[in-house]
Order: C-alpha cells, then sequence, then structure tokens
C-alpha cells in the first residue's frame, strides 16, 4: 500500500473536500483524485462519499483513515528523530527566509548568526508558498515569512504587521507628492503588485480590499519580490506598487517616491513558523526573547 496514496486520502478526509486539499498539499486536483481512486480500487470499495457540499469517509474509509494515521505518524517521528539526529550531528540550522521581507528580517539574521557562532546557518531565499512546502516537507528548520492562512501544523511567533507603502512614479504624481494616498486613489494607477508563487498570501485580501474602497484595480504586472518591483519603477516603468514599507529605502529612490497608505490595509503579518512536531531550536527563543523588531532596519 503506498504511503503517498495514504497521506493524500487522509488529507482529504481532515480538509472535507478536494478543493481544500489540494491547497494543502500544493498539487493540482486530477493526480490527487486519480491517488484516492487507485487506493479504492486497491481496496475494492468505495472509501468516500458526497454528503452535500462536503466529502466524508465512509465506514470502510474511516477505519483506513485510522489505521493510516498510525502509519503516517510513525513515519512522522522517525523522520523527526532521523533529522534530529542529524542536525545534531551536523549542527546545521536551516532557516528560510521570504523575499518579502528581506530587509524587516536581516536583524533578527544577525542575531541568529551572534547566538549560532559555531553553528553552520544555511539560509534559502525563495517566496512564502515555496518556503511552506519546503517546511512541510521537514527540509528547513524555521521559515520567515507572511503568516500561513492555514496553522494547524505550525507554531509560529506573530510579529507586528509591517505598515503598507506606495512607491509612486513620479511622472504619475503632476501635481507634487502628497503625505499619503488612500486606496481608492492607488487603485487607479496602473499597479504591480506583489504575488506568490501558489496558494493565498498578501494579493488576496489586498485586492479585497482595493474592490472595497469602490475601485477597480489597473493591475499591469504581477512580481513575487519587492525590490525587483522598485528597480523596474525606478528604471522607467510608470506604475505604483504597494510593499511593505520595511522594505523601501527612500534615499535610494530617484524616479519615485514612497507613500504612506492611509488608512493602512494591514495585510502584511510576518511571522516565524515551524512545523508543530519540530522541537525547541536551541537558543532561538532566547534571541527572541527580548522582541522583535529589535530596531528599525536601517537603509543601506
Amino acid at each position: 500500500m503506498d504511503i503517498k496514496r495514504l497521506k493524500y486520502f487522509c488529507t482529504v478526509v481532515e480538509c472535507g473536500s478536494f478543493t481544500k486539499a489540494v491547497e494543502m498539499l500544493h498539487i493540482s486536483q486530477p493526480p490527487l483524485s486519480k491517488r484516492v481512486q487507485e487506493l479504492e480500487q486497491e481496496i475494492g470499495t468505495p472509501l468516500l462519499f458526497r454528503d452535500g457540499g462536503r466529502i466524508r469517509p465512509t465506514p470502510t474509509g474511516f477505519f483506513l483513515y485510522e489505521r493510516a494515521l498510525e502509519i503516517l505518524v510513525g513515519i512522522g517521528n522517525i523522520e523527526r528523530d532521523t533529522l534530529i539526529f542529524a542536525q545534531q550531528q551536523q549542527h546545521v540550522l536551516r532557516i528560510g527566509l521570504t523575499h518579502l521581507y528581506q530587509k524587516y528580517f536581516t536583524p533578527l539574521i544577525m542575531a541568529i548568526h551572534s547566538q549560532y557562532a559555531d553553528t553552520e546557518i544555511n539560509v534559502l531565499v525563495s517566496d512564502s508558498s515555496h518556503l511552506e512546502t519546503l517546511l512541510n516537507n521537514q527540509l528547513i528548520d524555521v521559515a520567515l515569512i507572511q503568516q500561513p492562512k492555514r496553522l494547524e501544523r505550525y507554531r509560529y511567533v506573530a510579529l507586528p504587521a509591517v505598515q503598507m507603502a506606495a512607491v509612486v512614479h513620479r511622472s504619475l504624481l503632476p501635481d507634487g507628492v502628497p503625505d499619503t494616498m488612500t486606496l481608492k486613489q492607488l487603485g487607479g494607477l496602473p499597479l504591480i503588485l506583489l504575488r506568490r508563487s501558489s496558494g493565498v498570501g498578501t494579493f488576496e485580501p489586498l485586492m479585497d480590499q482595493l474592490h472595497k474602497s469602490g475601485t477597480t484595480p489597473r493591475v499591469i504586472m504581477h512580481v513575487s519580490q519587492p525590490s525587483v518591483i522598485v528597480d523596474w519603477i525606478e528604471s522607467g516603468i510608470e506604475a505604483a506598487a504597494l510593499l511593505p514599507e520595511s522594505e523601501v529605502c527612500p534615499s535610494q529612490l530617484r524616479n519615485s517616491v514612497l507613500v504612506r497608505v492611509s488608512p493602512d490595509p494591514q495585510v502584511f503579518f510576518p511571522a516565524l513558523v515551524k512545523l508543530t512536531t519540530t522541537p525547541e531550536i536551541r537558543g532561538l527563543e532566547e534571541v527572541m526573547a527580548n522582541g522583535y523588531p529589535f530596531v528599525a532596519p536601517k537603509c543601506r
């Protein structure tokens, strides 16, 4: 009996739908449906039935679900214990850092470097969706990312929301630079918005708030990395971008300006995230004990 099929089947049962299971597993629905069908064919009886808009296990399916959980938990424990042993032998701390908050988390990376002076630190920089996948597969120990939408599998430290700011090409502000702009005002400009490679991130709630402000946003481009967006606007794209204020240094802007968004729509929520099955990481709690951010990141 294939372990992956059991994992997929249990996820469908726990989520109550194939759509939610697809989001959790980061795969498309056809292969997920095929794996479950293969499992039903192997056992020779239906394992799921639809109850209104929800999928529920048949009696046989529930029996299999309970037994499969025991197997998957056992495998997870083996993987975890082996991972712990390997880390103790290699003295390696693996950190995932999202593009979204590279500058915001710089002081924390410096503090971790100081705390773990005798440890090899591997930092992988990517978007939050990729880092969540690596975290779920235990390929990194901790992720510094946008707070996940689904938190069932995670332990996390929620950090203060980061203020939203707009980087606006100067040609779009012929009447001068205002102190603040509303989402409605910004929605009338050509926009480059942050969007992760998969799953729900900051893009979806921001679009919802733009629509609620009474505007139909003119989105001309989606990009996953704040620094790339700033570079392209500075290089001549006449657009505005809605970014975490921590990621932009106003003194480095020449062809664009930084304007605060008021009221702040509150969509940028950085967090330190690890799996519930990951043991306490030695020293990391001490690093966070004095609160974070320690100081505002400096422009360079």
